[in-house]
């Protein structure tokens, strides 16, 4: 959780020692565990301490309320969603093959790490900007990677088309969360539906008309 960028947000402080982000790791921690538990409105800032096994005054020296602790929890979560997805395309040469690997890495990402839809699509309830900015910094960020490879793609909407693309993905991330997929039924259920899909379209071509 230590990324410069997560510590320029608003009502959060970068520790100063290895000690002090030890510290503000195990109140995240501490605080995820229990948002998930319970709602974000039913949990305090001492509940969050009694957690983390540390005093309440310790809090306040990295998180200026309870929405801001919230705020670092969403903010690392859409950090290592990317760095995932990053990672997952880095010797893709085409825009087909970034599809395919980044929506495996993004199913993949789900199953590891179910409280990522509890945090985000919690963040609504919390603060509703929390939950806008995160995906309007996602689609803007897939907008401009669709428009890199717009010769590729048959529409010119590359918001329409990362609106779209996500949330097949995210919903694609559910499945593979309830269902536990292993690696291998991810690849098989994106190779074997999802990429046809995408690249021939949803709909068999319309029958001709019998004279």
């Amino acid at each position: 959780m230590n990324n410069n960028s997560t510590f320029q947000l608003k009502g959060v402080h970068a520790p100063k020692t290895n000690v002090g982000l030890h510290k503000m790791q195990a109140l995240a921690e501490a605080a995820e565990r229990l948002f998930t538990q319970s709602s974000f409105f039913e949990v305090s800032v001492s509940d969050i301490c009694k957690e983390a096994h540390t005093a309440v005054g310790t809090f306040y020296i990295y998180f200026e309320t309870k929405t801001d602790i919230y705020r670092y929890l969403v903010q690392d979560y859409q950090r290592r969603i990317k760095r995932s997805l990053s990672q997952s395309i880095a010797g893709c040469t085409s825009r087909y093959e970034r599809e395919r690997e980044g929506i495996k890495s993004f199913v993949r990402f789900s199953v590891t790490n179910p409280n990522v839809y509890h945090i985000v699509w919690g963040s609504l309830a919390v603060e509703k900007q929390l939950f806008v900015d995160y995906y309007l910094s996602f689609g803007e960020s897939y907008a401009r990677a669709l428009e890199l490879d717009q010769g590729e793609l048959r529409f010119d909407d590359v918001m329409t088309l990362a609106y779209m693309l996500m949330g097949i993905s995210s919903f694609l991330g559910l499945r593979g969360m309830f269902e536990n997929m292993t690696d291998a039924q991810v690849d098989a259920m994106v190779d074997d539906t999802i990429m046809p899909l995408l690249k021939t379209g949803l709909f068999q071509p319309p029958a001709e008309l019998s004279l």
